[in-house]
């Protein structure tokens, strides 16, 4: 397994969630994240998209080595996940 932590955030398309990402990004040091998933619900598919692609968009311009994904199956985000967060306004 590759170093570094594996982070879900449960309701990833929430307008909140840019602010979770510049938290991690700058708090890699202490905190060396692998691996961001961001799930959604269905309905909240268009939201997910967009503000996921903006978090990718803030991880590839830290130049850290984090993937990012984005999915409406929470199982696969949570599977082996070394925290769950949520997001919810």
């Amino acid at each position: 397994m590759t170093a570094g932590l594996k982070i879900a955030v449960i309701g990833g398309g929430s307008s909140y969630t840019p602010e979770i990402v510049e938290g991690f990004i700058r708090n890699y040091e202490q905190m060396p994240i692998r691996e961001l998933w961001f799930v959604d619900i269905e309905e909240g598919k268009h939201k997910l998209e967009i503000v996921g692609n903006l978090a990718k968009r803030m991880v590839k311009e830290s130049g850290l080595p984090i993937e990012v994904h984005l999915t409406l199956d929470r199982r696969q985000a949570i599977a082996g996940a070394d925290f769950v967060t949520t997001q919810m306004r």
